[in-house]
């Protein structure tokens, strides 16, 4: 029987390596997605009607969304850019022309099994990304409020495989 490198059902735990802190974006709710899509050209020849004749590999968009819950102030400030945190107060400016690539920090995505990590063969590493926040509260007396992180990931710079995005698995 071949090994299954992803634990096939269950939740997870989210760490990302915000600016060296390792920082828990836990608890979750309503599912953690990874997201990997190939992105192409279509090539085609005027003889062959508009059926494509090839195609040509443009790059690939790698995201994972975290649906945080029960949230500390802390942890907001690390997901939400342009906020900072005071001793009880989050706020959030307006940051206009930051690039985001030299921010940007490594995911690891932990399945749980009974709620321990399982066995790092099975983590999935992103290498480079950065938390885009996209927030919808809804105050009502039937719905639990989430706020949705999206972290977009860029190629690696530092990986000694180029251009890596992520990876399953423990390091080699």
């Amino acid at each position: 029987m071949v090994d299954q490198p992803n634990k096939d059902l269950g939740p997870c735990s989210i760490t990302w390596d915000a600016d060296g802190d390792n920082v828990e974006l836990n608890p979750t709710f309503g599912g953690v997605t990874f997201k990997d899509e190939v992105l192409h050209v279509e090539v085609k020849e005027d003889q062959q009607g508009e059926a494509p004749v090839d195609h040509v590999h443009t790059g690939r968009i790698v995201e994972l969304t975290v649906p945080m819950t029960r949230s500390t102030l802390a942890k907001l400030e690390k997901a939400i850019m342009g906020s900072a945190v005071t001793t009880d107060t989050i706020k959030v400016s307006n940051k206009v022309g930051e690039a985001t690539f030299a921010l940007a920090r490594e995911v690891i995505i932990k399945p749980l099994v009974d709620g321990v990590a399982a066995a790092e063969k099975t983590w999935l590493h992103i290498h480079r990304c950065y938390p885009f926040s996209s927030l919808e509260w809804v105050y009502d007396n039937a719905g639990q409020r989430v706020t949705n992180v999206v972290f977009k990931a860029y190629p690696d710079d530092f990986s000694t495989w180029v251009n890596e995005m992520w990876r399953v698995g423990e390091a080699v």
